[in-house]
């Protein structure tokens, strides 16, 4: 019995198989030599090295040696004993009777070891298709957030290993959502790993969904303002002297309640706005169905309900028929940018990079503030508020149908604000392998590193209360069996860092690069000191010029008094022609120098890379490969132009 025999490593339970033998094999004949090479081979090297493939090991040497004493007791009759040629060609001798050869096949055997060996190399290779197989994520739903999702998958598929491939179709909220509930697919998603929208799953799509035995997410992830903008000339664009409206005024204005500047409630808003009298308020509305439309006519209602009834709330209303369409928000921010005395309501990020103006709001609290003066702390403050409120559901897991961030308390807080989502799925055993990446895609855009890439997109990130029903989703996803993916940051982790499933900061690819290279360097222009100054200049003299519009128009009675103005007027908008001309030179140049790189980094052999605001390369001098815009180049290139 070889159990629970000593010895530091031995393993206690072992069996031992024999081969049962009669010493005496005389009467076995020719059979007794072939029975005899038989032993011997078994106890071979090449024999016992055929052990393990059958889960077993063979004997050994002390063991053997008994064996071997076996093979020479045997009592054998006149027979012809057996010899072995092996890889060693026995020319002539290999060939006699009696000779086990190796060099001897038959096609079975032959077949079986190139079958064996042809499974060694298919399993190799499907191990090494493991380690470089790459996964892929699919997502579709509101564009808001597609640059911001496609910064963040440039960022993953240059970081990651092994490769991944992520996708975003920008659609909207409402096809995210269709592709997402999957009422006309047995309420499964529509080839779709997660969806995105600006607004929540209706009561009835959530119950429905659920009645199926679907339990869904809804994880917050960035915020935005909507802002009401116009185009009363001479108005500053934000801040001391801009227009005030409360919500009950706009939305007369809105319904056409309100149709003149110099109407008595405006007026009492604002005692300094001096307008030509009767002039009519242009309304533009967005067409076509509109999440801004549905942000707008929300906080409209929730704010001045006895004017603004629930009937006008939603993406698409019926508007009166004196005010204009505008498609889009390019094409709002087209029209009220050449319509003078006009208001219409867009992103706000997108106004104030398109130059409109902004109108002060009055929020819950009574304050009058626009969304620059709120900035990212009055909007991210409409998420903490709308939580304390019991607004917005403590868990993802919740019914977030009745989830609406418009006209929350608090004396900074903006009341116009947008809040979007992932829509996930509880359960994502599904998706296999896809079910990890998009937890890690999760993981990231609301990180510390994630959120901070937001306001190059004019959105902002979610507040620590927020924040917290995104984690908590993380932590309700139910998993499948897959390798989860890790992040290496700053800090490097030596050997980690190089295995599979990590996505590293220290990955990078060119383009990404360039992006970055390219980024800083358009930063570097507009914060140009002279820039900045000749924008003070024209800021100071169109106020400057506003206030000699307010006098012209207060009707003086002498003609000379007239004449004064007007020279003054000219005199006013010569001088602001010239700083006007300056800036316009400045930009065109720095058009040029952008153009300029782009082309020096294609001639260079560099990837093209469309601009999609990365962030800053760090440790990376910002003038590299650029020379500066100095004084002696602007004054030059302005001769030239």
């Amino acid at each position: 019995s070889l159990h629970n025999m000593g010895g530091a490593d031995t393993w206690p339970i072992v069996a031992i198989s024999y081969v049962y033998l009669r010493k005496n094999l005389t009467s076995l004949g020719d059979r007794a030599c072939l029975l005899k090479a038989f032993l011997e081979y078994i106890i071979s090297d090449e024999g016992q090295a055929l052990l393990p493939a059958y889960d077993a090991v063979g004997v050994p040497a002390e063991v053997k040696a008994i064996a071997q004493a076996a093979i020479n007791s045997l009592v054998m009759p006149t027979c012809t004993a057996w010899t072995f040629e092996n890889s060693t060609t026995m020319q002539g001798t290999g060939q006699k009777d009696h000779v086990i050869s190796e060099k001897r096949r038959d096609i079975a055997e032959y077949e079986r070891s190139t079958l064996e060996a042809s499974l060694a190399t298919l399993s190799s290779r499907i191990a090494l298709l493991e380690q470089t197989k790459m996964t892929l994520l699919d997502g579709s739903g509101t564009t808001n957030p597609s640059k911001f999702f496609w910064e963040v998958i440039s960022l993953f598929e240059a970081r990651a290993r092994p490769p991944v491939k992520v996708t975003y179709r920008a659609v909207g909220s409402g096809t995210g959502q269709y592709e997402f509930i999957g009422t006309d697919n047995g309420f499964l998603p529509i080839s779709q790993d997660f969806g995105s929208g600006d607004i929540p799953i209706t009561a009835s799509d959530y119950q429905a969904l659920k009645g199926a035995g679907h339990e869904i997410i809804h994880y917050p992830f960035q915020m935005g303002a909507m802002s009401i903008f116009h185009n009363v000339p001479g108005m500053p664009k934000s801040g001391a002297g801009a227009l005030n409206l409360t919500a009950c005024v706009l939305a007369k204005i809105f319904k056409r309640e309100i149709k003149t500047w110099d109407h008595s409630e405006i007026k009492a808003l604002n005692p300094k706005l001096s307008v030509p009298a009767g002039q009519d308020i242009k309304v533009y509305h967005r067409v076509e169905g509109s999440s801004t439309t549905g942000g707008v006519t929300t906080y409209l209602h929730a704010a001045c309900p006895s004017v603004w009834t629930a009937t006008l709330v939603g993406s698409t209303i019926t508007w009166p028929t004196d005010t204009y369409e505008a498609y889009g928000s390019g094409g709002m921010s087209s029209k009220l940018a050449s319509t003078p005395y006009s208001i219409g309501y867009i992103d706000s990020g997108h106004g104030h990079a398109d130059g409109l103006t902004e109108i002060a709001l009055e929020n819950k609290a009574g304050t009058y503030r626009t969304s620059l003066e709120a900035g990212a702390a009055g909007i991210r403050a409409a998420g903490t508020e709308a939580i304390a409120a019991g607004v917005m559901p403590p868990s993802p897991l919740n019914d977030f149908s009745a989830v609406s961030l418009h006209n929350m308390g608090g004396a900074d807080t903006w009341p116009i604000v947008a809040i979007s989502y992932v829509y996930l799925r509880k359960n994502l055993t599904s998706l296999g392998d896809r079910a990890c990446l998009l937890k890690a895609f999760l993981e990231y855009i609301i990180s510390d590193e994630g959120q901070a890439l937001l306001p190059a997109y004019d959105a902002v990130g979610v507040p620590n209360e927020v924040k917290s029903i995104a984690n908590t989703a993380l932590n309700s996803l139910v998993m499948p069996a897959c390798t989860a993916w890790s992040f290496e940051g700053s800090s490097t982790m030596a050997g980690t860092g190089q295995s599979d499933h990590v996505i590293s900061l220290k990955r990078r690819d060119y383009a990404e690069y360039d992006r970055g290279q390219l980024k800083a360097r358009t930063v570097e222009y507009k914060e140009n000191a002279k820039i900045q100054a000749l924008e003070a200049t024209i800021a100071q003299l169109t106020q400057q010029l506003a206030e000699l519009k307010q006098k012209e128009s207060s009707h003086e009675t002498t003609e000379d008094k007239g004449k004064d103005n007007n020279n003054a007027l000219g005199v006013a908008a010569i001088a602001m022609a010239t700083p006007a001309l300056a800036v316009s030179v400045a930009a065109m140049l720095v058009t040029l120098r952008i153009m300029n790189m782009a082309s020096a980094a294609r001639a260079g052999g560099g990837a093209g890379a469309q601009m999609i605001g990365s962030p800053q390369v760090a440790g990376t001098p910002v003038s590299a490969g650029v020379p500066p815009l100095d004084d002696d180049t602007a004054k030059g290139s302005a001769q030239e132009i």
